[in-house]
């Protein structure tokens, strides 16, 4: 049990930091530099709100685990489930010329449900839950000032800042969370208290999202309430979700260096949406009504700060979420990894007095290192010799058979619990999978085969 516990930044991973603590704390701080919302708003310090947000389904059922009755809580307030053992019933989801199963019924779709919300709804209803914890204080309005190691080889707390009135304060603390995001000062505290900035890795790929929030008069007349689409050829991305309240949120997601003029309009957001949502959307699409103007968000690429790799780290201070690691939002796994960030928080802390932060940066780094590896963009991957690269053309075209194979529902289901985060990538690898995805492949060589016995015996 520690006295006191303070959590850096109020976003999604800083409140799911501070319920993790909130059982082995006995008062837990949560500091803030905006000013909250009393109401699902968006707010300065979450430039990406207003885009769309795919949580995961392992996002959402570590979420509830964390918090429990969150998810209650967003259905409540206009969410909408989807839980269908169809995965087709309300949902499009397209990688590039490769086609899912959408009609045959999945084995388990309890572990595949999602719920879709806006992000200020879903950080709003966080935060009421969190705030609500007998022991969890919130101060938003406040900058961080600088880490304060009062110990050697320990931070004992943080200063802070009043932006209205500019008072300072030190708050005391036996352990100290960074959850600020990409903007991150911690690298550069730490080297201001005499310790090595850790090693960092980086891929760019210069990403930029126009979102745009539509009412579609005729939501009813077609039954998807997501749409998600990488279209053929694309290293870009199209979504399409519902919201609360009947508000839709239509992303494009694409790389800042394409040279096609950005959208600034309705007209232009539908002209690129008709391009990837399925055909019978478009008369719904066409009379759409704006409810909000073309959001523009930019991002550089992924940061891995590692901290797994210094030859050390201060006790009594942890860094997490996207000021640990962010990835490309546009595979839509930060607020899930966030959560797991979260769960490890837990875990380490309910089975040890105290959290060692080698051992806990090394459980991220098994964590991490796979989503990471997936995030590389094509040209940016680190292969050191011919078996690196031998290696990974022999799982791209691995990849690659199972999902021209997909039409199979159990190898539709397996690769959507995979992408979703419900299993681990190896259990591609199980033998019934691969039996199946020979047996797919050998149906479609034999028709082929025979056609090509006909021409010759007519030739």
């Amino acid at each position: 049990m520690t006295d006191h516990s303070v959590v850096l930044g109020a976003g999604i991973a800083g409140l799911l930091a501070a319920a993790a603590l909130a059982d082995t704390s006995r008062v837990v701080t949560v500091v803030e530099r905006d000013r909250l919302p009393d109401n699902p708003s968006q707010r300065r310090g979450i430039p990406q709100g207003p885009h769309l947000h795919s949580l995961l389904s392992r996002g959402w059922h570590t979420i509830e685990e964390l918090v429990p009755g969150l998810i209650d809580d967003v259905v409540a307030a206009g969410g909408h489930v989807l839980d269908d053992a169809r995965l087709g019933a309300r949902m499009h989801i397209q990688n590039g010329p490769y086609a899912f199963n959408r009609t045959d019924p999945v084995a388990d779709p309890a572990a595949l449900a999602t719920y879709l919300v806006t992000r200020p709804l879903l950080e709003w209803a966080l935060r009421h839950r969190v705030a609500a914890l007998p022991n969890v204080i919130i101060k938003d309005g406040h900058d961080i000032g600088e880490l304060v190691s009062g110990k050697p080889g320990r931070i004992t707390g943080v200063t802070i800042n009043d932006r209205r009135t500019g008072a300072m304060k030190t708050l005391d603390a036996d352990l100290v969370i960074d959850a600020t995001g990409r903007a991150t000062r911690t690298p550069r505290l730490l080297e201001t208290l005499g310790y090595d900035r850790a090693p960092r890795q980086s891929f760019t790929v210069r990403g930029v999202y126009y979102s745009q929030q539509l009412a579609i008069p005729d939501q009813d007349s077609f039954p998807e309430r997501l749409v998600l689409v990488v279209p053929p050829g694309s290293a870009g991305r199209g979504g399409l979700a519902a919201g609360e309240h009947g508000t839709w949120t239509l992303t494009i997601a694409t790389h800042a260096d394409e040279r096609s003029a950005p959208p600034t309009t309705l007209a232009d957001m539908l002209a690129l949406a008709v391009k990837f949502a399925p055909s019978h959307i478009h008369p719904a699409l066409r009379r759409a009504v704006p409810l909000s103007d073309v959001e523009v968000y930019r991002y550089p690429g992924g940061t891995w700060h590692r901290y797994d790799r210094c030859a050390r780290n201060p006790d009594g201070l942890l860094v997490i979420g996207d000021a640990l690691c962010c990835l490309d939002p546009i595979h839509g796994q930060g607020i899930t990894m966030a959560a797991r960030h979260a769960q490890t928080l837990r875990t380490h802390l309910r089975e040890r007095k105290g959290v060692d932060p080698q051992r806990f940066y090394q459980s991220l780094t098994r964590m991490i290192a796979p989503v990471w590896a997936s995030n590389q963009p094509p040209g940016q991957t680190s292969d050191r010799g011919v078996k690196d690269k031998v290696r990974r053309r022999a799982f791209q075209w691995s990849l690659r058979k199972m999902l021209e194979a997909a039409d199979d529902i159990v190898v539709t289901e397996r690769l959507v619990r995979i992408v979703n985060m419900v299993d681990p990538p190896q259990r591609l690898l199980e033998p019934r999978i691969l039996a199946r995805v020979a047996a797919y492949h050998l149906r479609k060589a034999l028709p082929l085969s025979a056609s090509c016995l006909r021409t010759k015996a007519h030739s």
